[in-house]
């Protein structure tokens, strides 16, 4: 009898997958027969090897896959099997993806058809669960509010004041190990020096109040041994967390609520409680903000600005996470990726520390103030920072979901050149790291650094470095001012920066930025006055 029953159960199980197989082919034929009248053509579609693509998350459980690079074996790879720019894949749950590495189209995406997407409810769903609604999560006039909050604080003047900035410079180098007799800081993993310091700027920056991590550091007999500090520590320890387990779940795609654990649960509300308490702070009445010297200027603090804004405790909370991670994360994976291109391109060194020293003089004898506007006239820096990022683009894959029947303007046809339709829901993904060392765009040496390639070129659709259209990243000058001041400092204090493996290529790891994989380690040589 339970025997019958399971096997009714099957049936109407297997029956209603063949159902919904049927249902789905018919509607893609019908959706396929309206476009091709409507003067579109089919894209190339990514052969699956087994049904419905399922190889595409059986390798997210390979023990192979720590030593695979995602964006070359994987990424990459499949454009150069597809040997075209556009293509689409038909994965589980019937469902379909279009990748495009056109400069075209992903013009049309973000900026010419920018009403036809939203984000989509997997990123919104990974991301609110740590940092609530916010301008990285929400679409519509929901986000045009959290922008346009947002949109003043990062004014030129927000961005030109560096001398936070500076101190903090100052600490990391103090925290740095000692030369040896010979001027030189043997093989050093400067990857931690870098997160701590991003960390320290940015919680100043946001709250008025740095976690200090460089210093506690520096000085760790005394670390440890108040409350404040223990919850500074946790706070660091738990965001970082919170990002790396993003990035693992995002991979997942629509199956990332079976990634979950106590400990990402628990580093969620440990970051939340963390901003809980300055925002109540900035809220209460009696919170003065801190009065100037004479004749200096006051100290600017993110959340005091937003409470001007609102008053809602949530929302201002949300608005400083979501800031916090885009700022801490994508402007300490720039400075590494910087700091790690230098050591292992010597040219590319001497270069830049000649235009450097010619622009703002040593360390020991400056000549010029490092403000906005002379590291804006500093070209050497702009173009070694825009090579950098065309390498290695923070967000090296990004997407965004169809809300309506759309299309692309080219990617279809024999030539590959004819417009395609993107269904409603359908998602387009647009992997910049792959656009970025497109040989026919930038030429056969795109996978090489090149910073003089930058002379006289302007910013066009092929480099989406910090995004493109209404949703361009607003902190993008205030990331690229920080990182060209740490450069300079860096190169006015140093005349050598070394890779101790000089061969191998740069190891990058992918999780919510692109940034480099750990243990790097650099020598740097101290310049003699």
């Amino acid at each position: 009898m339970v025997y019958l029953f399971v096997k009714e159960i099957l049936l109407l199980l297997a029956a209603w997958a063949v159902f919904l197989q049927v249902r789905f082919w018919y509607r893609w034929r019908a959706f396929g027969k309206r476009s091709r009248q409507n003067g579109c053509e089919e894209a190339p579609v990514f052969p699956n090897k087994l049904p419905w693509g399922i190889e595409r998350f059986a390798f997210l459980f390979n023990r192979q896959l720590a030593k695979m690079d995602l964006l070359e074996d994987i990424i990459r790879a499949r454009y150069t099997e597809m040997q075209c720019s556009t293509f689409r894949v038909f994965n589980v749950f019937n469902s379909t993806f279009v990748s495009t590495a056109e400069p075209e189209n992903v013009q049309t995406i973000l900026a010419l058809k920018f009403q036809d997407y939203d984000l989509g409810p997997v990123r919104r769903d990974v991301f609110q669960e740590v940092l609530g609604k916010g301008i990285f999560t929400t679409d519509g006039e929901e986000w045009a509010h959290f922008r346009q909050q947002l949109r003043p604080q990062f004014s030129r003047d927000q961005i030109s004041d560096l001398e936070s900035t500076g101190r903090h410079v100052q600490i990391l180098f103090k925290a740095l190990p000692e030369e040896d007799a010979h001027g030189w800081i043997v093989g050093t993993d400067l990857m931690p020096y870098v997160y701590r310091f991003t960390m320290d700027v940015s919680t100043e920056f946001l709250f008025g109040h740095s976690v200090d991590t460089q210093s506690r550091t520096l000085h760790s007999q005394d670390s440890g041994n108040t409350e404040e500090i223990q919850e500074d520590l946790k706070f660091t320890e738990a965001m970082s967390y919170s990002q790396e387990y993003i990035g693992w779940r995002l991979r997942f795609g629509p199956l990332y609520w079976l990634i979950t654990s106590r400990k990402y649960q628990n580093a969620c509300r440990i970051v939340q409680r963390f901003a809980d308490r300055f925002v109540n702070l900035a809220l209460n009445p009696d919170h003065k903000r801190t009065v100037p010297e004479h004749g200096k200027k006051r100290k600017y603090v993110l959340l005091d600005e937003l409470v001007s804004e609102t008053r809602d405790p949530t929302e201002l909370r949300n608005q400083i996470l979501h800031v916090m991670l885009a700022g801490r994360d994508t402007t300490a994976a720039l400075l590494n990726l910087s700091l790690i291109v230098l050591s292992k391109h010597p040219e590319e060194f001497n270069k830049l520390r000649e235009a450097v020293v010619s622009h703002f003089g040593t360390e020991i004898s400056p000549t010029n103030e490092i403000t906005f506007s002379s590291i804006k006239a500093c070209k050497a820096i702009n173009n070694f920072l825009y090579e950098t990022l065309r390498l290695y683009p923070l967000v090296a894959i990004n997407s965004r979901r169809a809300l309506r029947d759309t299309t692309l303007p080219t990617g279809g046809g024999p030539d590959r050149k004819q417009p395609i339709a993107i269904r409603k829901g359908e998602q387009v993904g647009f992997p910049a790291y792959v656009m970025h060392r497109r040989h026919d765009i930038w030429g056969e040496d795109a996978d090489e650094f090149r910073s003089d390639r930058w002379i006289n070129r302007k910013l066009g659709w092929e480099m989406i470095a910090f995004g493109g259209g209404p949703r361009v990243c607003l902190g993008q000058q205030f990331a690229l001012n920080e990182v060209s001041f740490v450069l300079v400092r860096f190169l006015q204090r140093y005349d050598r920066i070394e890779a101790v493996d000089m061969v191998s290529p740069l190891k990058k790891k992918l999780s919510v930025t692109l940034g480099p994989a750990e243990g790097q380690n650099i020598r740097l040589h101290r310049a003699a006055s």
